[in-house]
């Protein structure tokens, strides 16, 4: 349970961390690769843009990061072309591989922004250049006396951690449009 939790805790820190007291997330780190033009839709085109947008030495290690809500939108979207019916969305055929789009993997975080008004809804990029340092192992401390008089034994659990995106231009992200004033 302790391991769950924390793996959590660390995703939504590598994921959206501001650099304060935190990890620098990658969402965070990255950079501008295309704007959508709509403030909650993405379009196939717009994907393309994004593809391109980061320099060809990364593509051949990208991966797409992004929301579930976000994968169920990109899933529908076909070629465009009015006689073939065919999804730009390839799902992985054998059981443990990625799906895939682009010939790239996805990987699906809950902690990644959705699709809607101004957020940074999709990263691609080479993800290896997000480096993450651990510092000591990780101690649990056990609480004794601060439950006792309920019958009860709490754990503390501590860690520290740090990440950042070490090469901005490795990683690029889709910006969703801004609303109306």
């Amino acid at each position: 349970e302790f391991g769950r939790r924390l793996g959590k805790l660390e995703e939504e820190a590598f994921i959206n961390g501001t650099g304060s007291n935190q990890p620098t997330g990658v969402f965070g780190g990255s950079t501008l690769g295309t704007t959508a033009t709509a403030t909650n839709a993405i379009t196939a085109d717009e994907l393309t843009d994004l593809y391109h947008s980061l320099g060809r030495a990364y593509r051949s290690r990208a991966t797409w990061v992004m929301k579930d809500s976000t994968v169920k939108m990109i899933r529908k979207l076909k070629t465009g072309v009015s006689s073939d019916n065919t999804y730009l969305w390839q799902a992985g055929l054998k059981d443990g591989e990625p799906d895939m789009l682009f010939g790239r993997p996805v990987v699906v975080s809950e902690f990644a922004p959705a699709a809607t008004t101004g957020l940074k809804a999709v990263v691609f990029g080479d993800l290896s250049y997000y480096y993450i340092g651990d510092r000591n192992a990780m101690s649990m401390q056990r609480l004794v006396e601060l439950y006792a008089a309920n019958g009860q034994i709490g754990f503390r659990q501590f860690r520290r951690t740090d990440g950042k995106l070490a090469l901005a231009t490795a990683v690029n992200h889709l910006l969703m449009a801004e609303g109306e004033d």
